[in-house]
């Protein structure tokens, strides 16, 4: 069966501009560590676009480099560049890209615990590099350790990890490494959050393979379990910007219950 990612679950403008990222990283001089999707970028890849956001969020090594083949792919600054933080603009995608210094750098454990996606179906061509993205267990922590520190209890954090972790099981960033999962959760917690359950052929030991998925089918894991979920999607403009969508009470609470048997918060175990 065919997919048109293009058309369903990303915006049409999110999916161009990680294209035009492909294309500056594989223009890089041998060496150069590849950028890494990131933040905010990261959750609305794992979650099918169900949370977006203005501005692609890159960890990068050597910034100058690939600013300069980013400029050359059509972004531009959208402030004076001697700024605290880099902020480029695509005027035709109407899509930012943020390469900050504020983030601390990947650990040895996160950069291998990296998915590599490719943005054109199974195949790369020679302008377009495959990008490399945060593995969804991290992702899944830094939402944790937003949920621990918010001042006052939020849906949000909450409902993003009972997506990622259902989306995770299901293998949208492939096999979920429940064993590493928890660790980085005992470490970066101190032990006061847990992750407890283990389903049936999800194996604990962290498997040191690297990871590689194509978009094509990652949109085929998030379609799937966002439908059966009870999650709608609105197709919008082209280059046009989504929010998350509204649903009704009853559809809302199918989409809580299905994410919470799947593993959400209530998997994890707070000291």
């Amino acid at each position: 069966m065919q997919h048109s990612y293009d058309l369903t679950l990303w915006r049409a403008s999110f999916i161009d501009a990680l294209q035009l990222v492909g294309e500056a990283a594989a223009r890089l001089p041998v060496g150069v560590p590849d950028p890494v999707l990131c933040g905010e970028t990261a959750i609305e890849l794992y979650t099918g676009g169900l949370w977006t956001t203005d501005d692609l969020e890159l960890s990068v090594a050597q910034p100058r480099l690939l600013t300069a083949e980013l400029f050359a792919v059509g972004f531009r600054w959208t402030h004076s560049p001697r700024g605290a933080r880099r902020s480029l603009w695509h005027p035709e995608l109407q899509m930012g890209m943020k390469i900050t210094g504020d983030r601390a750098p990947l650990g040895v454990a996160e950069l291998a615990n990296l998915l590599t996606i490719a943005t054109d179906g199974e195949r790369m061509d020679r302008n377009r590099a495959p990008l490399k993205v945060i593995g969804i267990e991290d992702v899944i922590v830094e939402q944790v350790a937003s949920w621990r520190t918010h001042p006052v209890p939020s849906a949000q954090p909450r409902m993003r990890i009972q997506v990622l972790v259902a989306l995770a099981r299901r293998g949208i960033g492939g096999p979920l490494r429940c064993g590493y999962l928890q660790r980085r959760l005992a470490h970066d917690t101190g032990g006061e959050v847990a992750f407890e359950t283990t389903w049936p052929g999800e194996g604990t030991a962290h498997d040191p393979a690297p990871r590689a998925m194509a978009l094509s089918s990652m949109e085929m894991v998030a379609k799937t379990w966002c439908v059966a979920s009870g999650f709608t999607f609105e197709r919008a403009p082209l280059h046009a910007s989504r929010r998350p969508r509204e649903r009704s009470h009853g559809r809302n609470q199918h989409s809580n219950d299905e994410a919470s048997r799947e593993g959400g918060p209530g998997s994890f175990r707070r000291g």
